[in-house]
């Protein structure tokens, strides 16, 4: 049973292992008999291997130094895991001992680098942790392509990052593995790394097509990039409708280049029965205020991307109909409210504050209640007040939260500013709201409040 304890605490990642750390330095502050008898045993050279790797994590730092001087003989994960812990350890004599058993395996095998690799770039972050990741990033530069293989599929990204590094800055790597690194590692340092690497090997930029349609933005770049700078201007009219704006970008710069106009593109593009979200961003960047009523007619586009882009579109050409996206305010998307609500902050004096109040209502969805929420508090300071107080006890977290915190930031940086008062009407209601919510503000902010609203003091009840 122990040996298969030790082989489990082996096959442990890094972050388990620091946890388990920590963890057992607070636990032996309640052992002190065990510790006396592991003392014993090290002292006596009769620990056992899953002794030795629970004395190394002890809060004593002549146990662990005793520990590591142990540990030092085996070969087992288990071992090493702790002897990697120990290179950062905050005792000298602890940590140089432990510095020298992992430099030796470090120079003498490369069975166990991908584990040593795996605890160094964990612990890297720590005072001393500097040291180990960077002996390992030092062997990963001089092995060979067969040495570093496994390092290229291990399960810690962070390794497989600096072997990809290594490999790549040292030319090891073909093209084809490249390519299909750059296209289905899970890793996006990596995909694009290896993007990057393969525009460098490629004798041919038809080499590179495949990646045109990879999943990541940075690989398509690096792809399109390569491509068009041969002048293959099909590859840039193709990448014009792109999801992201740095591929669109490329493209752009690229047609613009060839002297063509990337805006006629879109507005062909946009007048299709069903543009894609990107030709209708694209528009957006690259028209001016006469493709409003292009853009306009896609706030209705059936993918929720659409409408986002749309609304987006038209607030770069300088256009924000709001009696067009105001409705919008209750899309079934969270996506497009915010940019609905980030278009309409520019026009709050002409929003009629009874619709946006309606927005509240507790039955609506939350993130059509919460736009309401955001065009209600971004303007007039004595309706931002009201607002806020009306949600100090609501249902909703994030609302209540969002009051309670604005009311508060409200008093104690802006509240001194203001110089007019509330209307009659409106400090009648402050007046009933305040009183309402004195139980949850306290004294003091209900006193503040009163006094920033020209109201007369009244004691609590």
């Amino acid at each position: 049973m122990r040996a298969a304890a030790v082989d489990a605490l082996g096959s442990a990642e890094a972050r388990w292992w620091l946890a388990v750390d920590a963890g057992l330095r607070e636990q032996w502050w309640s052992a002190p008999r065990w510790s006396r008898s592991l003392a014993a045993d090290l002292a006596d050279g009769e620990a056992e291997l899953l002794h030795l790797v629970i004395a190394g994590c002890h809060r004593d730092g002549r146990i662990r130094e005793a520990a590591v001087a142990h540990l030092a003989d085996h070969a087992h994960p288990a071992a090493l895991a702790v002897l990697a812990i120990r290179t950062v350890d905050w005792v000298a004599e602890v940590r140089q001992r432990a510095r020298s058993a992992v430099q030796g395996w470090l120079s003498s095998s490369q069975g166990s680098l991908a584990q040593l690799a795996e605890m160094a770039f964990a612990l890297r972050g720590r005072g001393e942790g500097a040291w180990l990741a960077e002996r390992v990033e030092g062997v990963l530069r001089d092995l060979p392509l067969d040495g570093l293989e496994p390092l290229l599929m291990a399960r810690d990204r962070r390794t497989r990052r600096a072997a990809y590094r290594a490999a790549t800055t040292g030319g090891l790597l073909g093209l084809r593995w490249l390519t299909t690194a750059a296209m289905k590692d899970d890793d996006l340092p990596i995909r694009a790394l290896c993007a990057r690497a393969a525009v460098e090997s490629a004798t041919s930029p038809a080499q590179l097509r495949g990646l045109l349609v990879s999943r990541t933005a940075l690989v398509r770049a690096e792809a399109l990039q390569a491509v068009t700078a041969v002048g293959d201007l099909r590859a840039a009219e193709a990448a014009l409708p792109d999801r992201h704006p740095l591929v669109r970008a490329i493209a752009q710069a690229v047609l613009r280049r060839s002297g063509a106009d990337p805006a006629e593109s879109y507005r062909t593009l946009a007048g299709w029965e069903l543009p894609a979200p990107g030709a209708i961003a694209g528009l957006g960047e690259t028209g001016d205020a006469e493709d409003a009523r292009l853009v306009q007619r896609w706030l209705a586009h059936p993918r929720s991307r659409g409408r986002v882009e749309a609304v987006r579109a038209l607030r770069r050409l300088g256009v924000t109909p709001s009696a067009e996206l105001v409705p919008l305010l209750r899309d079934e998307s969270g996506a497009v409210t915010r940019q609905v609500v980030v278009a309409l902050r520019h026009d709050l004096g002409i929003l009629d504050p009874g619709r946006l109040q309606a927005l509240l209502g507790p039955g609506n969805p939350a993130h059509v209640r919460f736009a309401g929420y955001r065009l209600l508090t971004a303007g007039n300071a004595w309706q931002r007040l009201v607002t806020n107080l009306r949600l100090i006890d609501d249902l909703d977290d994030r609302l209540r939260g969002s009051a309670r915190a604005d009311l508060t930031g409200w008093l104690d940086r802006q509240a001194a500013t203001i110089y007019h008062g509330p209307s009659r009407e409106r400090a009648a209601e402050l007046d009933k709201l305040i009183e309402h919510a004195r139980p949850i503000l306290g004294e003091h902010k209900v006193r503040l409040l009163r006094f920033h609203a020209g109201l007369p003091h009244q004691a609590a009840l």
